[in-house]
Parts: structure tokens; sequence; C-alpha cells
């Protein structure tokens, strides 16, 4: 019964966020009908197909120029434009039982449309990737927690290891503006295992034994339900041994299981829980993003090779990953425990890492000379069949016989024996 309540609550958290993306959607197009004179015929029912194409285009160009949206030099994204008027005909459908966005007779998207949207993704500018984070930036903050009195530096420090390790996304350890599909971890999310691989992930004064930690991402992004990626312990030796998955995590559960909640009710606390003078907390991403770029700051831009303004809580993604990919890791292995469903993460190894191109150069003296196969020559007996002669058409060993013509009717005879 706990299964099919948990799943119709996720359906519903799901719909829920749908029905907002809609309800934005709306309340942006009636807007626009009242700026141009259609407020009386917000369903265009009164205009031919083609010009309520017109007008979709036309409502297209106002959205990227943040009509209806906060303030901002930067125009919106052409794949944000994109989504609100799919999702706008999608409301025009289900209501009226036409979409406006396409041509008459048609059911996908109309030329005039998908002309506009490929040259707003042209003059798109450049996507400008996070700058992938190294471990040295997650040693730091370490440094400040164990300096500091605010069990909110040391909190902040354990959520950084483990998203670094798991390539979190910002919204599975912290609290984000907006509404995402995401969900955040919980501690029912995470189990603990000792040397025997057993689950002692109720047993807290044990949980030092645990030697691998698995934690279930119920729903994120690629729309993968219940998908488990297991740590084992680092063995860090350096300085004091915080980059480690199975001590990050450990510290975290214990924290909450100390707030004197019921065993059940530490089960739904999420990760990012904290309490401080008296008071409960959710530590937002905002806050996060200061400490790390902090950190990235104090090490500066002479080691790094970058500042703090370039890099966000989506860091500890492309950091993981390219901690995996310089490690030597395979590609597929990367894809798993990174939950990537494609090689998309390719987009998060940067290229002008130093070390990436490590021993590169002397790889590429390993053999003075190679043999290249000639190509293929062509001849006749590639093209129609119909003027094929025996003598051009090719013949094996194993075969016995003559190739003969197929108009005769005749076969070939094959040797059994062979």
């Amino acid at each position: 019964m706990t299964y099919w309540l948990q799943k119709n609550k996720e359906m519903m958290e799901s719909h829920r966020i749908q029905k907002t993306k809609e309800t934005r959607v709306w309340k942006r197009w009636s807007e626009y009908a009242v700026s141009v004179g259609f407020h009386q015929d917000i369903w265009l029912s009164n205009l031919l197909p083609e010009q309520r194409v017109h007008i979709m285009g036309a409502f297209a160009a106002a959205l990227r120029r943040r009509q209806f949206s906060r303030p901002d030099e930067k125009e919106l994204a052409s794949k944000t434009v994109q989504e609100a008027v799919a999702k706008l005909g999608e409301i025009f459908r289900a209501n009226v039982g036409y979409n406006p966005t396409h041509g008459t007779g048609s059911h996908s998207l109309h030329p005039l449309l998908t002309r506009q949207f490929r040259g707003m993704r042209n003059l798109d500018p450049g996507e400008v990737q996070q700058k992938a984070l190294p471990v040295s930036v997650y040693r730091e903050l370490h440094r400040v927690a164990r300096m500091s009195t605010l069990p909110l530096d040391t909190t902040i420090a354990w959520l950084q290891t483990m998203a670094y390790f798991w390539c979190m996304r910002s919204c599975e350890y912290s609290d984000v503006q907006g509404d995402r599909r995401t969900k955040i971890l919980c501690v029912r999310n995470i189990r603990f295992f000792d040397k025997n691989n057993r689950d002692i992930s109720r047993n807290v004064p044990y949980l030092s034994n645990a030697v691998t930690v698995s934690i279930t991402f119920e729903f994120q992004k690629k729309e993968v339900r219940n998908d488990t990626i297991s740590h084992q312990k680092s063995g860090d030796t350096v300085a004091f041994g915080e980059m480690c998955p199975v001590r990050a995590t450990i510290a975290l559960v214990k924290q909450l299981y100390a707030y004197r909640y019921s065993d059940e009710q530490v089960q739904d606390l999420p990760i990012n829980y904290l309490e401080m003078d008296g008071k409960s907390y959710t530590i937002p991403s905002s806050l996060i993003l200061l400490r790390i770029r902090h950190a990235v700051t104090t090490i500066g831009q002479e080691v790094l090779g970058f500042i703090a303004d370039e890099v966000g809580t989506h860091s500890n993604r492309s950091g993981g990953a390219m901690g995996m990919f310089l490690s030597g890791t395979p590609v597929y292995t990367i894809m798993l425990m990174g939950r990537w469903s494609s090689d998309a993460f390719m987009r998060y190894i940067r290229k002008q890492i130093l070390s990436l191109s490590h021993g590169i150069a002397t790889k590429m003296l390993t053999y003075e000379q190679f043999y290249t196969v000639p190509d293929f020559v062509h001849n006749s007996a590639d093209g129609d069949t119909r003027g094929r002669h025996n003598t051009n058409l090719a013949t094996t060993s194993n075969f016995i016989g003559i190739h003969t013509n197929t108009r005769r009717g005749l076969h070939p005879t094959f040797n059994l024996s062979h």
C-alpha cells in the first residue's frame, strides 16, 4: 500500500507542475491577447488557420523579448519560447479542438514557426557551461568547516562532497527556485551496508561500520524512477580524509537522527535539513553557491584557471564527471554513475583542462609506422545484376561450379562435402 501511495504522490506532483506551467503560459497569452485587441476572441475562433499561425509567431516574438517576464537585457532562450508556444497549442487543442501553431490539415508545427524558432536558435548566445570543480575546492570547504563553529558550514561541506561523488543536480540536495521534476533526497533514499553486505541503515550507532552507501534517486530530470547508485569508501588519506562518499553520507544522516524525531519521521527529512538556534531550515542553493564561490576565490584564479563567477551549483555535476574521466573511468561507467541517459556528459569534459592531455603526446609516438588498406576498386560487377557476366562475378574457395545467369532459371551447384 505504501508503494502505491508514493506513486500516487509522485503522479500528483508531476501533474501539479504541469498545471503550473499551463497556468503561467495561459496568463501570458491572456495578457498578450489584451495588448493586441483579441481579448474578445481569445481563442482566435474568428481567424483563418494561417492568420492564427501569424498571431502565434507574434506571441513568440513577444515572449522572446521578455514582454511578460522579469526585465533582463538577455532575450528569452529559444528553447523556452518554443516550449511555451507548444504548451499554448496544447491548451487550444484541449479546449477548442484545434492547434493554432499547426497549418491547415496538418498535425505538425507550421513551417513559418519552424523557421522562426530556427532563427531564434541561431541568434542564441553560446551555452556557457559552469566550470568543473576540482577536489581542492571541496577540501577548502572542509577546511573552512573545521574552523567554523556553525553547523551550517559543516553541513554544506558534507552536502558538497556527496554532490561531487554522485554528480548531483542542485535540486537533488538543496532548495531551488521554481518547480522541478527532480526530487530532493531524503533519509529514506539512503542505505548503508557493512562488509558482509548487511543493511545497517536503521542501526545508527553502527553506521560507522558501513563500507558501501547506496542512494536511490526516486524521480529525476530524465524521468527515470528509483535509480540506485552505490559508492564504496574512497580511502582518502589527505588531510582529515573528508573526501569519502560513505563518510559524508554517514555524517549527514547521523545529524538528522540527532534531531529527536521518530525513526519513521526521520525517513522523510531532506538531506539539507538543519536546526540552529531552536529553528529549522532547509539549506537553499543560493547559500551553497556563496560558499562554493568563496572557496574558489580563496584558492585563486592562478591555481584554478577560473574565477568565482564562472562556477555554480551545477559545477558539482561537471566536477564529478571530470574526476571520473581524468582517472580513466570508462565512458559507459561515467554514464551509469552520473545518471546520464546518453553521452551528453561529454560537454562537461573541458578540453582546456591541462590534465586531460597528460601523456597523450607520448602515446602518440607509440607506432612509428602503420599500413593503410588500399581503397576498394569498384568494377562493372557492382552495377545492375542484369548486366553481369560470369567472368566478373566473385567466386569463393567454398563454391564449386559457376555463377549462372538468373534469367535462365538455372541454379548453381553446391558441394555439400565442404
